[in-house]
């Protein structure tokens, strides 16, 4: 079980694996977090929060499919363990093409 802080509050959550993770937020924000848990919607501070950056995530990956989604070849859904050394490998080729660019 880990533990959650945000203003020195620490929360604890429940069968997931969790890092502390501290967020500076505005006066807005945070009276707008405070908000959504007064509602009901949300149990506590860190609900809010994880709800936040899953729809970021979603959003994100809807952004990709709109823009790769009928590509022919593109990748379909999460990226797995081949994409990531794919991705890694484009990166290195990149990085000593340009240090090769530079020593010249």
């Amino acid at each position: 079980m880990a533990k959650i802080a945000i203003d020195s509050q620490a929360w604890q959550t429940v069968g997931m694996k969790t890092q502390t993770l501290n967020v500076n937020l505005t006066v807005e924000l945070r009276r707008y977090v405070k908000d959504q848990v007064g509602t009901g919607r949300y149990q506590n501070q860190n609900e809010v929060v994880r709800d936040a950056l899953r729809q970021m995530q979603q959003r994100e990956i809807g952004q990709f499919e709109r823009v790769f989604g009928d590509y022919p070849g593109a990748p379909q859904g999460e990226p797995g363990a081949h994409d990531a050394k794919a991705i890694r490998a484009a990166i290195k080729r990149h990085r000593d093409a340009r240090r090769v660019k530079q020593a010249a």
